[in-house]
């Protein structure tokens, strides 16, 4: 069943790839736009190289606040392994669907700083919607 809104927003898709330097920088993949709010719907991170030494990799908005956080010692991500929202052993986070602050961006952070250590690269995908 596809997402329906009352509104006119458009759903967009944000996807890339992260090196573990970035992700350990905290890297924004998405920049705040003034005036305007993001909502995160959906969306999956994959690690390339096993991730098996992370507690979390988080996506935040650009002041810090978790959005989504994907446990990645849990549920054992390993190499090529999906890690998407919703799927209990991958994911905890509340604020899927809820409007970030406006004039906030996106960031995928390690959030323990330092636990995720194996990972070559990450793999990222998110569905949002932006609104004045």
């Amino acid at each position: 069943m596809a997402l329906q809104f009352k509104s006119k927003r458009r759903m967009k898709c944000i996807h890339g790839q992260l090196t573990l330097a970035q992700v350990k920088a905290g890297t924004v993949i998405l920049a705040a736009e003034p005036g305007r709010t993001i909502t995160v719907w959906d969306g999956w991170l994959r690690s390339t190289g096993a991730a098996t030494t992370a507690t979390s990799v988080d996506v935040t908005d650009t002041a810090g606040t978790p959005i989504v956080a994907f446990k990645m010692a849990v549920g054992g991500l390993g190499d090529g392994v999906l890690a998407r929202v919703g799927v209990a052993t991958h994911y905890t986070g509340t604020t899927v669907g809820t409007p970030l602050t406006p004039g906030k961006g996106l960031r995928i952070v390690d959030a323990a700083k330092g636990s995720l250590t194996v990972t070559t690269a990450l793999d990222y995908c998110l569905m949002y919607t932006v609104e004045s």
